[in-house]
This record gives C-alpha cells, sequence and structure tokens, in this order.
C-alpha cells in the first residue's frame, strides 16, 4: 500500500488544486471522451480508500461534495478506460483531507506507479529504458495508458535529450498529467544508470472540444552525455 511520510512545515502555502482545476469539471463525471487506462484507477481506490481510514472517512466527504463519490467507488476493470477528468479532483481531495501539497503528493504517486509498473505487464519497456532507445520506446508505454492525444517524442539537438509533446489533451488534467508523467522518466532512465535526469515541463492552451478545454503539454528531457 502507497503510505506518504509526513513533511516538516514549509514558510511557503500548500498547493492545494492544481492549475485550472478550481472550477466544477466541465462535464459529468464519467461522460468525457477521454480515457485512462483501469489499472491506474485500481491503484487510485486503494489509495483513497487507505487515506479515507486514516481520516474518518474525510476523502470520502470531499468526493461526495464534488460530485464524485459514486464514479470514485464503482468497480475498475485493468484493461478497460475510464474518465481520466475526475483522477486529479481525486488526488486534489486526498490533498485536502490530509493536509498535503498536491505536486509532492502527484509526485509520489507517480513514483509509486511506475515502480509498480516495472515490476508488471511493462517491464520490458520500462526496464531497459536508456537514452539510446528512448525516443523510440517512451511514446509506447505512455500511449498504452490512454486512448486521447498521443505523445509524440522526438531526440533534442542537443544528442543529450529529448522533447515529448501531447497535444488536444484535456486542460484540467494538463498540470496533473506532467507532474504524475515526468517519474515515468526519472525512475527508469536513472535505474539503467543515465545520469542527471532532468524534465522541465509546461502546459500552453490550446482551444476546446465537445465544450472542453484543451491544451498542449510538452515535457522537456535532459540527460547527461555518457
Amino acid at each position: 500500500m502507497l503510505k506518504f511520510a509526513r513533511h516538516p512545515s514549509r514558510c511557503r502555502r500548500l498547493r492545494t488544486h492544481f492549475a485550472h482545476c478550481d472550477q466544477p469539471l466541465p462535464v459529468a463525471p464519467g461522460t468525457s471522451p477521454f480515457h485512462l487506462k483501469g489499472e491506474f484507477y485500481r491503484q487510485m481506490a486503494d489509495v483513497v480508500a487507505y487515506h479515507d481510514r486514516k481520516t474518518d472517512g474525510a476523502v470520502g466527504r470531499i468526493l461526495e461534495k464534488h460530485g464524485l463519490r459514486e464514479f470514485a467507488a464503482q468497480p475498475f476493470l485493468s484493461s478497460a478506460f475510464y474518465d481520466v477528468l475526475p483522477q486529479p479532483r481525486m488526488v486534489m481531495a486526498i490533498a485536502e483531507a490530509r493536509g498535503r501539497d498536491v505536486h509532492e503528493l502527484t509526485t509520489r504517486m507517480g513514483q509509486a506507479a511506475v515502480e509498480a509498473q516495472m515490476k508488471g505487464v511493462y517491464a520490458r519497456l520500462l526496464g531497459r529504458l536508456t537514452p539510446d532507445n528512448f525516443v523510440q520506446r517512451f511514446d509506447q508505454v505512455i500511449n498504452h495508458f490512454y486512448d486521447f492525444s498521443p505523445l509524440v517524442v522526438t531526440a533534442a539537438e542537443t544528442g543529450t535529450g529529448a522533447r515529448a509533446l501531447r497535444k488536444g489533451m484535456p486542460l484540467v488534467v494538463s498540470e496533473w498529467w506532467a507532474l504524475v508523467t515526468v517519474p515515468f522518466v526519472q525512475v527508469p532512465l536513472t535505474a539503467n544508470g543515465t545520469r542527471e535526469v532532468t524534465v522541465r515541463w509546461r502546459v500552453q492552451p490550446a482551444g476546446a472540444e465537445q465544450g472542453i478545454a484543451l491544451a498542449d503539454v510538452t515535457l522537456d528531457i535532459g540527460w547527461a552525455a555518457p
């Protein structure tokens, strides 16, 4: 079970919301055309249940307040796809109930998710990810998890990095996606001996589809020369 250690208090204010998530979802939970693989919702359901117990039901009450409890409580099938829009709001509910920084919480969840995948069905791809094959392999991994906005990866002109771009993804999940995906870059590359792996990301609003605001998300990835 994924657990999170307490951090000493910091001077800066805790981030409780992702960018563009201060308003209700643009469509009812479960109805958007943008989907995430069910195995990640199964992991999230376990995390929600753990923190709900630790907070005497506070996570569930927050989900209920935002109209997400029924969606979050459904049985998720690993191989099926489910509306991705509620995913960041579920993380926000945990962060609010536990008094955690939502960015740090998301990064830890991403680390736990990629470590699990490196021992599971994606071990062949993630476990062998190196600078030499990153451009050819990384998009294969990420595109297995979503049914929208295929990731496109190109080599950096410097020869020591790459650029990953997802165009037309929902704006309300853009910041969450960038944060949760960074460990999918850093953890496998570092495990395979790559040094000084860095990821810088940015979000650019890009129109709308079916009433849902969209964005292009760019990850600029670097690593030390061999």
